[in-house]
């Protein structure tokens, strides 16, 4: 109960700034239906059937489902940890009976419910009824669902670890603004990562940025199936795990120094 109820105040946050998310019901809908008159204009210009590995059908069920991942994954936690630190918060929230890892995380869960709730139906009538988008085969739907919820957890702990350098840095603000621009591109948010060039792509490997976004829109496209499937997903796994321990040696020694200088 005490994890619903951190959920719950994410989420009374989020009304409190319903305005943005109510922007986003027309900027997301919107985003979709620029990059499809985008593309078709590109395919129709270039007059190639396959563009970097997509066709025209492929591309724009990337965007589609770009955009619901981008709903589920979308996080924002070092603003507010960096506000708990400023503003002398973390004294109540350490004497909570759940870590502050935990609280975070069910707060940004309550915080993004909204605007999942609110996007969602828009975007799936743009893709599916307009656009034709069809579900994906039921393995690659599972699939796709235990993917993007462990992206979430790596763009969470991306943006938690960049919230707790508020202890030693008086301003974050440029820190966090190329944390999420950073993530919103080498996640494949803007454009797939096929069309950089291929040594850019064998770095991208080794970042886990791309298995926040791209990893689960091509599990749904059927890019990965078999071996490359499960391959892509212990790989999500494998960051999930070493960012959760970065994070955790990270806070420890963050305690460590708010608790012996009273930060």
């Amino acid at each position: 109960m005490k994890y619903l109820a951190q959920g719950l105040v994410g989420f009374k946050v989020a009304l409190r700034y319903r305005f943005n998310f109510l922007v986003s019901l027309i900027t997301v809908p919107l985003s979709v239906l620029i990059y499809y008159f985008l593309w078709s204009s590109v395919f129709s210009y270039t007059g190639q059937e396959i563009i970097r590995g997509f066709t025209f059908n492929e591309m724009i069920g990337y965007y589609v489902i770009s955009m619901i991942a981008g709903l589920f994954v979308w996080v924002d936690i070092d603003k507010w940890i960096a506000e708990d630190i400023r503003k002398g918060y973390l004294v109540v929230d350490m004497l909570k009976p759940m870590t502050y890892l935990a609280q975070c995380l069910w707060f940004e869960i309550g915080l993004n419910f909204l605007g999942i709730v609110m996007n969602l139906a828009p975007v799936f009538i743009i893709g599916f009824v307009l656009f034709g988008l069809q579900v994906a085969p039921l393995v690659s739907f599972v699939a796709f669902f235990v993917s993007l919820l462990m992206g979430f957890l790596i763009a969470f702990f991306i943006s938690f670890f960049v919230g707790l350098t508020a202890f030693w840095f008086k301003e974050i603000g440029g820190l966090r603004r190329m944390r999420r621009a950073l993530v919103v591109f080498l996640s494949g948010g803007m454009i797939p990562l096929t069309f950089f060039p291929e040594a850019m792509q064998k770095v991208f490997e080794y970042l886990p940025f791309q298995y926040i976004r791209y990893t689960s829109i091509n599990i749904y496209l059927g890019k990965y199936i078999g071996f490359n499937l499960v391959m892509q997903l212990l790989l999500q796994l494998f960051w999930v795990v070493l960012l959760f321990l970065l994070v955790r040696w990270t806070w420890k020694t963050a305690a460590k120094k708010f608790s012996g200088e009273g930060t």
